[in-house]
């Protein structure tokens, strides 16, 4: 192991799994991977973790069974040396690397709106997602008893991109289907999703936008566009146009950025991702790449921080690694688009494809879901996920969420 040349991966997200199991195809390198969590999150099925649709253990796989002959270290990166090439857990490890391989995705953005940080639930791990949970279905029982008042059944989401549209679907469908268990005070869960651009999902066509859009409001929810927040209180929503959204819930989905932490290793944009060439090299040994990443595509704009690009960069760095050590030229990463997708709800779906082809409905919501399981890592948890989503799908408006546990 001492000659074999070190590969150091921080992160443990799509990105850093996909070029550590890349990595490990070479007898010549020793791949490490490092990472807080000793297991990976499949951050596309948060929502549903947030809305009692599946259970935490469902989107989340061990690192070691995902990355097996990989070794891996369980710490927190609080500095990064390029020079000295190496860097330093919280516990005051120094661990040494050859190539050093930055994957650290990313973090809920507030873009500096009052108020967001301490009254606004985000969606970024295991965790908060089970916040949301907790919020919601317990705000019902305590609604139910007196304990708060009916307007606490009010839920904000903000930001009208995949994630919020996705999870204020998840939320009206929850409120529909709490006319079972909660008979009294279900009619006063209402969902509003706050969009400051002029439609939701910008980076999908127009005609897909204005399907997300109708498909909400047929399931219940109020679409609000061209509605900026001013800022956000314990128990309301400013808008900047006066108009005030009172809630008990308030979801920020407005926005992600890189981690703060690594702006000091180059030069980074206004989400904090450092600018790396199209190599993905930041500098010598050091490669950044998936949501800390920044790097422009054909159109000109910064690549999505979205899953297929941080695969596509995993795969392209672990051979850029080996081309190094075989004495071969580097390549230009080129993002392949694949298409991109949102679910709205039970069978209520938007999928649009490289060449203009688009899907809506239930042929999306299908697309959606094989898409999904083909991602999740392990059988165990691909089968479990397709067990629950059959399940709720047949009791769905009839049989009982998951419960809160403490």
């Amino acid at each position: 192991m001492e000659s074999s040349h070190r590969v150091v991966i921080v992160g443990a997200g799509f990105a850093g799994l996909t070029c550590a199991r890349e990595m490990a195809k070479n007898s010549a390198v020793h791949v490490t991977v490092i990472d807080r969590n000793p297991y990976q999150t499949f951050s596309p099925l948060l929502y549903q973790v947030a809305t009692g649709g599946l259970p935490e253990d469902d989107i989340a796989y061990p690192v070691r069974a995902a990355i097996p002959g990989v070794d891996f270290r369980r710490g927190e990166v609080v500095r990064i040396d390029p020079l000295a090439k190496n860097l330093r857990l919280a516990d005051a490890t120094v661990i040494g690397w050859d190539d050093l391989v930055l994957a650290t995705g990313s973090v809920g953005a507030t873009f500096g709106v009052a108020g967001v940080a301490e009254n606004a639930l985000q969606m970024k791990s295991i965790q908060e997602a089970r916040e949301i949970r907790r919020r919601l279905l317990i705000t019902y029982e305590d609604v139910d008893v007196g304990l708060k008042p009916k307007e606490a059944l009010r839920v904000v989401v903000v930001g009208g991109g995949p994630t919020g549209v996705e999870i204020t679907g998840a939320v009206a469908e929850l409120q529909r289907s709490m006319k079972h268990e909660f008979p009294r005070v279900a009619e006063f869960g209402h969902v509003t999703l706050v969009e400051a651009g002029p439609r939701l999902l910008p980076s999908f066509t127009e005609k897909s936008s204005a399907h997300a859009k109708s498909e909400l409001e047929e399931i219940g929810a109020v679409v609000l566009v061209d509605a900026a927040v001013d800022r956000m209180y314990e128990s309301d929503v400013h808008l900047k146009s006066g108009e005030v959204l009172p809630a008990g819930t308030m979801i920020w989905a407005a926005g992600v950025s890189a981690p703060e932490a690594w702006t000091a290793l180059g030069v980074s944009d206004r989400a904090n991702r450092l600018r790396v060439p199209a190599t993905l090299e930041l500098s010598e040994g050091l490669w950044v790449i998936g949501d800390t990443a920044s790097l422009d595509g054909v159109d000109g704009r910064p690549l999505p921080m979205v899953a297929p690009v941080a695969l596509q960069m995993g795969r392209h760095v672990a051979k850029q690694i080996s081309a190094r050590l075989a004495g071969q030229p580097f390549t230009d990463f080129v993002y392949k688009d694949k298409g991109q997708m949102a679910t709205i709800g039970r069978r209520r779906a938007v999928v649009e494809m490289p060449g203009g082809m688009r899907m809506h409905g239930t042929p999306a919501w299908l697309a959606w879901l094989a898409l999904h399981v083909a991602y999740l890592a392990g059988g165990r948890n691909r089968v479990s996920v397709m067990a629950d989503w059959m399940w709720n799908y047949a009791v769905w408006g009839i049989g009982p969420r998951r419960t809160i546990i403490d």
